[in-house]
């Protein structure tokens, strides 16, 4: 491989984990309140800044053995780079199920029509909510 092909695979491989971070963390962050970005609740969607995350040092490092930089999967969503191990752990998991989800049953819908769903599902939960 030429190494302008490195770099439109790390591009498409970044593009891939912000998606994939995002739309995990909208589902399990955003509607849980782990998420304290004001943004990211009224918007219904992860929006917050992408920044640099301890949580990421393996995936780096794997990248780097294999002659890529390691920067195309190092940052997370602010809530999940500041997050503890055990709700890292748990968002992963959600993550893999997304990604099982997206390769599998809904190969046909692009991000964006995911995100669609999510956030008619939550508007229809808010709408339904009991009044008090």
């Amino acid at each position: 491989m030429k190494t302008t092909d490195f770099s439109e695979y790390e591009k498409r491989r970044a593009q891939d984990h912000e998606e994939a971070w995002r739309l995990s963390a909208t589902l399990e962050n955003i509607h849980s309140r782990h998420c304290h970005y004001r943004m990211c609740r009224r918007s219904q969607f992860c929006s917050g800044p992408m920044l640099p995350s301890e949580h990421q040092r393996s995936v780096i490092s794997a990248h780097k053995e294999i002659g890529l930089s390691g920067m195309a999967c190092a940052r997370l969503p602010m809530c999940m780079a500041n997050a503890t191990l055990d709700r890292y752990a748990y968002v992963r998991g959600a993550l893999e199920k997304i990604t099982e989800a997206r390769n599998g049953e809904l190969k046909h819908l692009t991000f964006w029509d995911i995100v669609f769903l999510i956030q008619m599902q939550a508007r229809s939960q808010h709408r339904n909510a009991p009044r008090t």
